[in-house]
């Protein structure tokens, strides 16, 4: 139960209608994922006549993505170094033109349309915390939907193990069958599903590889042209954004900044600091910046940096020094008395709250995955997710323990708790019965024998 969506996302692709597994029975769906030895262009012209006969009450649903709005647009990127695009390198079709290809694999199949198209504008395909994907699934899971039709596997996501996770819910819970510009893909059948991995995998790989080559055209543009847009869009407090990108002081908000380390080196409190420079200076300056954020900030004394984990696996350093943007500095007539040391003991500060909060070893939502795995974390248990019955944002609100083995925490609803038993505003993630499912489900995989089977 943490920020990131993968499990609530992945979870909400379980059914909550009873289907016959496998779905209908369709004329093609184990012969199509054997026509697919060489899924080249133009390869559905040379599917068997079978392919070419389908029954007329064949219902298809069309969804298209794009990962840019120059997809969207129907435009190609050019070869500028400074487009950082996030998620276009590897895609050329417009949304028009993957469903103008997908109408025609329709019209020749004879698959009927029932429904318009669905598709995601400019959204990653790495997660599936999309409109449209989501209304697919909506869709497939309560309508009479014989196939799926995507112009590549990679539209549908970039991630192997949860598009073929997405894939193997369509076909085992709702009777759809993935089909593409090279085919079917028949995951209950071994060619359909090897051949569906493959591609997934060669997307996600694909994927890692833009974003690499991505990543090194955004380091050597901060490091390198100094363009300040290239780390983040946003200007630090303090500074104005120069003509060519880079950061000049501004003399009105640095005092601010140098308060905001002063105070917090005095209180130790993020909320407290925060709440004295919106009184002290008018909340507009503070405003979609958070505390945190600033002072760990090294542009402040002077050493403007990039994240490390960016700099992993390149030859690059965080080597830039420009004293002209230190704010901190000792200065004799300075309104708020602060120095480069204490930026470096606030530094100390923050690693000793950070210290504080992993000692508590309460396990999240991704501990579980890391310790069992994805399968069993979605299979064991209800979707993960910060929302109350109501409707309302869930909080933390302490930990508790889980069959004497782990530390979880403990969520509540402020907006129900004045008017419902502490038992009904109160959520714990996992309860003792999902926990005992996700461990079974895990045993079962790792080829275990479960703790309640006697084997002597």
């Amino acid at each position: 139960m943490t920020t990131a969506g993968t499990q609530a996302d992945l979870g909400s692709f379980g059914s909550d209608e009873p289907h016959t597994p496998g779905g209908p029975q369709k004329p093609d769906a184990k012969d199509d994922s054997t026509d697919e030895d060489d899924p080249g262009p133009g390869s559905d012209d040379e599917h068997s006549k079978e392919d070419d006969q389908e029954d007329d009450s064949l219902t298809g649903l069309i969804y298209a993505r794009v990962s840019s709005d120059k997809q969207r647009k129907g435009t190609t990127r050019n070869n500028d170094d400074d487009v950082d695009d996030d998620d276009g390198l590897l895609d050329e079709g417009s949304i028009e033109g993957q469903v103008e290809e997908l109408e025609e694999i329709a019209e020749r199949r004879g698959i009927e349309l029932p429904y318009d198209p669905i598709a995601d504008e400019a959204e990653t395909g790495t997660d599936f915390d999309r409109d449209g994907i989501q209304e697919v699934f909506e869709k497939t899971k309560r309508k009479d939907i014989d196939y799926l039709l995507v112009e590549k596997v990679d539209r549908v996501g970039r991630t192997a193990a949860e598009t073929l996770y997405f894939i193997y819910i369509l076909q085992s819970e709702c009777g759809v069958t993935l089909l593409t510009s090279s085919g079917s893909r028949d995951v209950s059948e071994t060619p359909g599903l090897m051949q569906t991995t493959v591609m997934s995998l060669t997307a996600q790989i694909q994927n890692e590889l833009r974003i690499a080559k991505a990543n090194k055209e955004r380091i050597r543009g901060f490091l390198k042209k100094k363009n300040w847009t290239c780390k983040s869009p946003k200007i630090p407090l303090g500074y104005e954004e120069t003509d060519d990108g880079w950061l000049t002081v501004d003399p009105e908000e640095k005092p601010i900044v140098r308060d905001v380390f002063r105070k917090f080196k005095s209180c130790g409190n993020y909320a407290q600091t925060e709440r004295y420079i919106d009184d002290e200076y008018g909340k507009e300056h503070l405003d979609g910046h958070r505390v945190k954020t600033i002072l760990q900030n090294w542009v402040y004394i002077g050493q403007p940096r990039l994240p490390e984990s960016w700099l992993e696996g390149t030859t690059y350093k965080n080597d830039l020094h420009e004293p002209g943007l230190h704010l901190l500095r000792v200065e004799d007539d300075a309104e708020v008395d602060v120095c480069e040391e204490t930026f470096h003991r606030v530094q100390n500060i923050i690693q000793e709250k950070e210290q504080q909060r992993s000692d508590e070893d309460t396990m999240e939502l991704l501990d579980f995955i890391e310790e069992f795995s994805l399968f069993s974390v979605i299979q064991g248990s209800d979707p993960a997710t910060l929302l109350h019955h109501c409707g309302h944002p869930l909080i933390r609100d302490g930990q508790l323990d889980l069959k004497g083995e782990y530390t979880v925490h403990r969520y509540r609803c402020r907006h129900c708790e004045e008017a419902e038993d502490a038992s009904d505003y109160y959520r714990r993630w996992p309860k003792e019965y999902e926990f005992d499912k996700i461990r079974l489900i895990q045993q079962v995989i790792d080829d275990d024998e479960p703790d309640f089977i006697d084997t002597e």
